[in-house]
Formats: C-alpha cells, structure tokens, sequence
C-alpha cells in the first residue's frame, strides 16, 4: 500500500486517519484531518517567515518551528513519527526538541524549502488518506458533511474561518537558533 503513496509516511497517514476513524466517527475521521491539513498548512506559512531581526547580524544555521498546532491534534506521537518519517525520506537533517515546555522541529535553514515540500507532500497525501480511510467504511465526504445538521455546519464553517484569519494575523513562531554542529 506504501506504493499508492509513493512513500511509507503515506501509509502511516492512512493508518493514522483509520485509528480516528477507528476510535469515534467520521465527523471525527474529517475534522482531525482538516485541522492536521490546516496545521501542516500553517507551518509551511512559518516555515517560509523570517527569524528575528538579529539574525541577521548573527547568521544562523538551524531554525525552529513549533509543533504546538500538531501536539493539539489527537495521535499526536503518530504525526510526530509520520513528519520524523517523511523528513527522514527526503534526506532533511532534523530533530525534535523540547524548550520550556513546548515542542519544536529543528532544521537548516538552508532546508526550509524542501521542510516546506515535503510539509505539502504530507497535506496531499492526509487528503488521499481520508478518502480511502471513509471509503474503507463505505461512505464519502459528502454523505460525512450531509448527515451533519445545518447549524453544526454553519458553527464548524466559522470555526474554519477564525482559525484561518488569526493563522494570518499571527506572527511565525519559527526562530533561527544560534546553534552549530560539531
């Protein structure tokens, strides 16, 4: 099945997916992957940001990106090990870290671009996931969002489009560290 995916974090997408699936309804199976898409989506836009304006007295080599959005989605260690996975494939030089409290991925700089492919990799490949995970229980999308009632709908279509606007106003949280390898 690696093979429909052209990779193994492909595989692991749709695995993931299934257990949600799995573990409550397709409501559940569609809004984790919405908001995974959206997470991923959001850490490209980071992933491109700029560090602070002291980098650029001090060039960095590595920057960081927070795993915040991903840490809130249910199966987190899964995603964890399915991006671990898809970076680790494309030849990325990476590591996760934890830093008062939080999560990040750490990276090269000069790697951001392909960080972000391989980010957008991962998006497409959560859609092809859901389709067959839904398709695996014998429903679709549409049957998904039509058995939904209006006024959930309209709440989750809101919610949707918050998320969205404050992911736009809200600064990058990707940091150049001052870090150099041995």
């Amino acid at each position: 099945m690696a093979t429909d995916f052209g990779d193994e974090s492909g595989e692991k997408l749709f695995d993931w997916v299934l257990r949600i699936g799995q573990d409550a309804s397709e409501q559940a199976m569609l809004a984790s992957a919405e908001k995974l898409k959206n997470a991923l989506r959001n850490a490209r836009g980071e992933i491109g940001g700029k560090g602070p304006e002291d980098a650029v007295e001090q060039p960095s080599e590595w920057a960081k990106l927070s795993m915040e959005q991903f840490a809130s989605l249910p199966e987190y260690r899964s995603i964890k090990e399915i991006i671990d996975g898809k970076l680790t494939g494309e030849g990325i030089e990476h590591a996760f870290f934890e830093d008062k409290g939080k999560e990040y991925l750490l990276f090269k700089v000069e790697d951001a671009p392909s960080v972000s492919r391989a980010f957008g990799d991962l998006e497409k490949q959560a859609d092809i996931a859901l389709d067959r995970a839904l398709e695996a229980r014998g429903k679709t999308r549409e049957q998904i969002r039509d058995a939904q009632p209006l006024e959930e709908r309209a709440a989750s279509a809101r919610e949707s489009a918050k998320a969205m606007e404050a992911a736009r106003g809200k600064a990058h949280e990707v940091e150049i560290a001052a870090v150099r390898s041995k």
